[in-house]
């Protein structure tokens, strides 16, 4: 089985601090809203798996659970990675 990685991208709220740094505090998935509760940092980072502009990746607890949300500034966008499992080309000549 094989993976593929997608962009995905997020609407969210953040709160922008009076030194220019935003604190995500909430996204919006399919019409689910989900609250940050922390951000545990923030760095700059690009995912290898998909492309982009030189990102921040926010580490983020959401549902008690770690994320990483990335922040484009070039495009002013908010995206995740996501993996998608396909099975094997063999299996589409069946």
């Amino acid at each position: 089985m094989k993976s593929e990685y997608i962009r995905v991208p997020l609407e969210v709220y953040v709160l922008c601090e009076s030194d220019g740094s935003f604190s995500p505090k909430k996204l919006l998935y399919h019409d689910k809203s989900f609250e940050i509760t922390k951000t545990l940092s923030v760095r700059p980072k690009c995912p290898k798996e998909v492309g982009c502009i030189a990102p921040l990746e926010y580490t983020v607890l959401i549902d008690n659970e770690e994320r990483k949300i990335y922040y484009e500034h070039e495009t002013n966008t908010w995206f995740s990675v996501k993996e998608i499992k396909n099975e094997g080309a063999s299996n589409s000549a069946q």
